[in-house]
């Protein structure tokens, strides 16, 4: 799995490190579905208004099934924000690989000709 994160107004520090490290985890657990080698890539981009005290967390993930699940959160601290966003792409992960697996299931239950 490949990672990009950007930040916008905001400097990375160990904290949103850590905070990241710990959902990129829990992602690597969900995607084990797909095949080792095909191509998935998550994109993270964390913001903080200038303005407020407010930050916002845009993620992508692409799947090799050529879908794009998006999560946009927005909360008053960081860590909740990019928390808020992983479970958002946690919850649509889990639907399309229910999808996926019924798709697959279907395949293989189709009777073979001879």
């Amino acid at each position: 799995m490949r990672a990009d994160v950007s930040f916008k107004y905001l400097k990375k520090s160990a904290f949103i490190n850590n905070v990241l490290e710990h959902n990129f985890k829990k992602m690597k657990r969900r995607i084990q579905t797909f095949r080792q080698n095909d191509p998935i890539h998550i994109s993270i981009h964390i913001e903080k208004n200038p303005h407020k005290n407010q930050f916002f967390c845009r993620s992508h993930l692409y799947l090799p099934t050529s879908k794009v699940l998006v999560a946009d959160e927005k909360a008053r601290d960081s860590s909740l924000a990019i928390n808020k966003s992983f479970s958002a792409l946690a919850r649509q992960l889990d639907k399309e690989k229910h999808k996926w697996k019924g798709q697959r299931r279907k395949v293989k239950q189709e009777p073979e000709f001879e």
